[in-house]
């Protein structure tokens, strides 16, 4: 979703318009998960094909966790003036 929100920052109360998106949260989440299940199948692969198929599930979800919070950082809005990076409130999202 993307759209344009009017905010004043929350430590020196200089208001700007920030573009709303989700990309970078998108594409943390597939990546995260991609290379959560890379190492999950190398490192299952010391206990054999089935360790393999069981160090990608845990894998894929770790990684799509951690992807999905590193994704988040870039979505954020940062205040031009300041540089102060806060949390959009969810109902403008």
């Amino acid at each position: 979703m993307e759209g344009l929100v009017y905010l004043n920052c929350n430590a020196c109360r200089f208001g700007f318009i920030h573009a709303v998106e989700d990309s970078g949260k998108s594409v943390g989440s597939i990546g995260g998960a991609t290379a959560g299940a890379a190492i999950g199948v190398k490192v299952g692969f010391i206990m054999g094909p089935i360790g393999a198929l069981a160090g990608s599930v845990p894998g894929v979800v770790l990684g799509w966790a951690f992807g999905k919070n590193l994704g988040n950082q870039y979505d954020r809005p940062k205040c031009p003036k300041c540089g102060t990076k806060f949390y959009l409130p969810e109902n403008f999202r």
